[in-house]
């Protein structure tokens, strides 16, 4: 009998550190069962469609030298270049030799063009006065005109050699990262060839097919839900729409703002686009609905702790909540965990969130 006794105590003082009482025992009722609760709730829901996005930079080019020459330093791969930065530097002696004798044949046109430009001035001063003859005035005119051309001409030879020599100088059109380098030192280069591919990492964006179907339902601007292979999601402003359909696929693009998102360019991921115009409907999370081959239902707990079976049917999915239609209302507790084993009318007890 001590024995009995003994372990009768122990089991109720068990209960007791639950916050349970010994009174459903003595009434040869089932305890409560330990669950954890949530609580519906109202929110605009619709139906979604998951489509295959892909992760790609705003910004992905491969860039080209200009000019042909040996090529004597190049970006590593993983290097970060900003605007304007040197991503590749070919031999540029030929280059400055160039743009030494267009400035010196500019400095000669220049002082030859001041030279007659005086001889000019004086003659049409002598002229005025009778001294020399007309013809001769033109003559001098037209030598001073010529000078004026030479000079023009001697200064836009400089512009070009200078050009020359800045191509030699293969610079980053914008901000990013070296992907792939296409071109080796001490390889020739001729104009157009690749030398690297630069990809911005900062401005992505994903790009999916949508079907032409669900174009009244999306606008730029829209969030919507995207998601990984791995489970990472997230939630991102649609930037763009391209209205063109294709013939075949029946699709057409949606671009998805992902700047400053940690998701590796070229990963590929899913989206998830509303089907029909959200609605207001009840929600429970996801846990809360138990789903049996009689059907699919929630535990709606009351204000003396009883759990009631409520039959519904389930819907949306959004959020880590589901829409319910049935016999419910917003703000009613539902069993969030525990609801496998529970039946219907059977006390419940909430446990504590750091139980």
């Amino acid at each position: 009998m001590k024995a009995s006794t003994m372990l009768r105590s122990l089991f109720s003082a068990a209960l007791l550190g639950l916050g349970l009482s010994t009174s459903a025992l003595a009434q040869g009722g089932p305890p409560p069962a330990i669950v954890r609760l949530g609580e519906i709730i109202e929110q605009d829901m619709a139906r979604t469609v998951m489509t295959p996005a892909s992760v790609i930079s705003r910004n992905d080019a491969r860039i080209a030298a200009e000019l042909a020459g040996r090529v004597t330093l190049i970006a590593e791969p993983g290097d970060v270049v900003e605007e304007g930065g040197l991503i590749a530097q070919l031999d540029d002696r030929q280059a400055r030799i160039q743009l030494e004798e267009a400035r010196a044949r500019l400095a000669r046109a220049n002082a030859n063009a001041r030279y007659q430009n005086a001889e000019a001035d004086r003659y049409e001063g002598l002229a005025a006065n009778g001294t020399v003859p007309a013809n001769r005035l033109r003559e001098v005119e037209l030598a001073r005109d010529l000078a004026d051309q030479d000079l023009r001409e001697a200064r836009t030879a400089v512009m070009r050699a200078e050009l020359e020599l800045e191509r030699t100088r293969i610079t980053a059109p914008f901000a990013g990262r070296i992907a792939e380098r296409l071109i080796q030192v001490g390889e020739i280069s001729a104009p157009g060839r690749e030398i690297v591919r630069l990809v911005d990492i900062d401005h992505k964006e994903a790009v999916a097919q949508v079907p032409v179907a669900l174009a009244p339902y999306l606008g730029v601007g829209q969030s919507v839900s995207l998601s990984l292979a791995n489970g990472e999601r997230m939630d991102a402003p649609i930037r763009a729409i391209i209205p063109v359909g294709d013939a075949v696929s029946r699709t057409f693009e949606v671009r998805i703002d992902l700047d400053g998102s940690p998701w590796v360019v070229g990963s590929a991921a899913r989206v998830a686009f509303p089907a029909e115009t959200p609605r207001l409907q009840f929600a429970a999370p996801y846990d809360a609905v138990v789903l049996r081959a009689t059907g699919t239902h929630v535990f709606v707990v009351d204000a003396e702790n009883i759990a009631r079976q409520v039959p519904v049917e389930a819907g949306v999915r959004e959020d880590g909540y589901v829409a319910i239609a049935g016999d419910i209302e917003a703000g009613q507790r539902v069993v969030v965990s525990g609801a496998e084993t529970l039946s219907d009318g059977r006390p419940v007890q909430e446990l504590s969130e750091d139980a």
